[in-house]
């Protein structure tokens, strides 16, 4: 069994989700950096000379800087692999319920170990047994062509 390694198999709605994860966090960062900068800014600027602010407030700049980017990566590829865990099901639910509607004939949905979506996978098989079961006496039942 060949392993693929295609991690955007609905790109539009696996960067979607990811931005939104990454706006998110973006937004969380930047309301508790603000937070802590109105707590703590008032004490230390009353303790400590201008000159020494400005070197403070040049390496807390640099150094979050120097953790936040690594953070976002972290964040941007666990997201897509979080995601791809929704998106390959979709993709799979997609092709299967597209044959079905053409009429063609469909095996079981099987999704990977970890996938999401499992038990919707189990109710659409369950659809397909009985859309067989109910297209089976018709095509028993019917007159030969011609």
């Amino acid at each position: 069994m060949r392993i693929r390694r295609h991690y955007l198999i609905k790109k539009k709605m696996q960067l979607g989700l990811t931005f939104r994860f990454l706006f998110l966090t973006i937004l969380l960062s930047l309301f508790i950096g603000f937070e802590v900068y109105i707590t703590v800014w008032p004490v230390v600027s009353g303790v400590i000379s201008k000159d020494l602010m400005n070197l403070i407030r040049y390496q807390i700049f640099f150094r979050s800087l120097f953790f936040v980017l690594p953070l976002l990566f972290v964040i941007v590829a666990f997201s897509i692999i979080f995601s791809h865990r929704i998106a390959g099901p979709v993709y799979r639910l997609e092709r299967t319920l597209d044959m079905v509607i053409k009429g063609e004939d469909v095996g079981d949905i099987k999704l990977r170990k970890g996938d999401e979506l499992q038990e919707l996978a189990a109710r659409i098989n369950d659809l397909i047994h009985i859309l067989k079961k109910a297209k089976a006496p018709i095509t028993k039942d019917s007159p030969p062509p011609g």
